[in-house]
């Protein structure tokens, strides 16, 4: 069965398989990218160092703006 993102079997838990967006053209796909991201880090081990770049791009006010 599934839960928060991982799968659970009897022997093994392991993380379902996540599909990043790659096509980012607005501050909304930025925020999507980089809530994906937030959820797989712990996983694949992303610091905050790595997430610096992502983050100084969430410094809009219109969503759908470049």
């Amino acid at each position: 069965w599934k839960y928060l993102g991982l799968i659970v079997n009897t022997s093994t838990v392991t993380p379902q398989k996540e599909e990043l967006r790659t096509d980012i053209r607005t501050l909304h796909d930025v925020q999507k990218l980089v809530g994906d991201l937030q959820w797989i880090r712990s996983i694949v081990g992303i610091t905050n160092e790595d997430l610096q770049p992502f983050l100084q791009l969430l410094h809009g006010t219109n969503p759908a703006q470049p």
